[in-house]
C-alpha cells in the first residue's frame, strides 16, 4: 500500500539552496587566514579548566571567539574508545588493527580531554569556502 506515509504523497521540499557544481579552487596566491589567540594559555594537563587551553584562548571579538562562545556549553557527543579487552576476547585483535592501521589507532586512543578540546577548537575555526 504506496503512499500511506503522506497524506498528498509528495515529498517535502528541502530548505535553502545548497550551490551546484564542482567547488571552485582558491588562487596559489591566496593569503592564509590566521587565528588571532589572547596568549599562550596553559599546556594540556596543567590546568583542568577548558578556558586555559591554548587552543581556546582566541581574542575576544572575532568570528572564532563568537563561534566559542556559541558553542563551549553545547554537549557534544560522549568520547569513546575501543574496548581492546571485548576485541581479544573475540579473537579479532590483529584483525581490527591491520583494518585500522597505526595512525587511526593513535587517533582513536585520544584521552577524552584532548578530543574535546580539539573538537571544540575544530567547530570554532572551521569556515566553509563559498564557491
Amino acid at each position: 500500500m504506496s503512499g500511506e506515509g503522506s497524506s498528498t504523497g509528495t515529498k517535502r521540499k528541502r530548505r535553502g539552496a545548497r550551490a551546484q557544481g564542482a567547488a571552485q579552487e582558491q588562487p596559489a596566491d591566496a593569503p592564509l587566514r590566521e587565528v588571532e589567540y589572547r596568549d599562550d594559555g596553559i599546556p594540556h594537563g596543567q590546568s583542568m579548566v577548558l578556558e586555559d587551553s591554548p587552543l581556546l584562548r582566541f581574542k575576544f571579538g572575532p568570528t572564532e571567539y563568537m563561534k566559542y562562545d556559541v558553542i563551549r556549553d553545547v554537549q557534544l557527543l560522549e568520547f569513546r574508545r575501543i574496548d581492546w579487552e571485548l576485541v581479544g576476547r573475540l579473537g579479532q585483535v590483529e584483525r581490527l588493527q591491520e583494518l585500522l592501521g597505526p595512525k587511526f589507532r593513535m587517533t582513536l586512543d585520544c584521552d577524552a580531554p584532548q578530543y574535546y578540546e580539539l573538537a571544540l577548537e575544530f567547530h570554532s575555526t572551521f569556515q566553509y569556502r563559498h564557491p
